[in-house]
């Protein structure tokens, strides 16, 4: 069986997008043959692959739709955020997602806190489901959230300084993750900022190596001296601290993540 999961996002590479699919590639090698190539490794074997974040449909109708018709024995998992794009792609199957209730967001939300149970934050259970319906009542932006208040007093002050933060929210998908992925942003130290705003050199959907990209912090000069640790200690920190508040994803692909 072929397996493959696929993260096409808004701008995308079609030779690339092809070569993750799994076929041996030479260097210089066009879309076309590596069509060929994907309909001969596929041809009477079963598949199952995942587009995921799909913002165009050609990304099927151009490019996968023809060397993926000689088997009927698979599957294409499709994630989009517009449904139109499902039904121009002719998915048969559409499951839109709802949002979670406001009991199981609050409930995300003090789990996600690595709070052990709920009896130490009951007494801000109100204006936690204020946070959970400013975030939308979406998963992302309520953990994104949580990162920020893990570091913070079991306050309500604390709790209400970061629910006014999102006073101009418009309740949309985009304002209410950007809006939770900023506050995260906005709650970092100055030089935590600097490191993340380095990342911004990557291009999306990379991978950005531990190793790598804390020595090209140490070399901007982003990491502040403590005395008794090494630079390069106090840099990997910094770097699991930004996976901690979720605005760098581990991938599990790599065993370091």
């Amino acid at each position: 069986m072929i397996h493959a999961w696929i993260c096409v996002s808004q701008e995308y590479n079609g030779v690339t997008l092809l070569r993750n699919i799994g076929v041996h590639h030479e260097q210089g090698e066009t879309i076309a043959k590596l069509q060929r190539k994907i309909a001969e490794i596929i041809k009477g074997k079963s598949f199952f692959i995942v587009l995921d974040d799909v913002w165009h449909s050609n990304v099927w109708t151009d490019l996968l739709r023809t060397p993926l018709d000689d088997t009927t024995a698979g599957v294409t998992l499709i994630t989009t955020r517009d449904d139109q794009i499902a039904k121009r792609i002719g998915i048969k199957y559409i499951h839109p997602v709802d949002l979670m209730s406001v009991e199981v967001g609050w409930e995300l939300l003090w789990r996600s806190m690595n709070i052990d149970e709920e009896k130490e934050v009951l007494n801000l259970q109100n204006i936690g489901i204020e946070i959970v319906c400013k975030c939308g009542r979406l998963p992302l932006a309520i953990k994104v959230t949580a990162s920020v208040l893990a570091s913070k007093d079991l306050t309500e002050n604390e709790w209400k300084r970061i629910l006014s933060k999102y006073a101009c929210s418009q309740s949309t998908l985009s304002d209410e993750i950007e809006g939770s992925l900023y506050l995260s942003y906005d709650e970092l130290p100055h030089r935590m900022k600097q490191c993340f705003l380095y990342c911004a050199l990557y291009t999306e959907d990379s991978i950005i190596h531990r190793g790598v990209v804390t020595r090209l912090w140490i070399a901007e000069g982003f990491v502040e001296e403590q005395q008794g640790q090494l630079l390069e200690d106090i840099a990997e920190e910094y770097y699991y601290e930004l996976i901690h508040r979720n605005l760098l994803q581990p991938d599990s692909v790599h065993f370091d993540k």
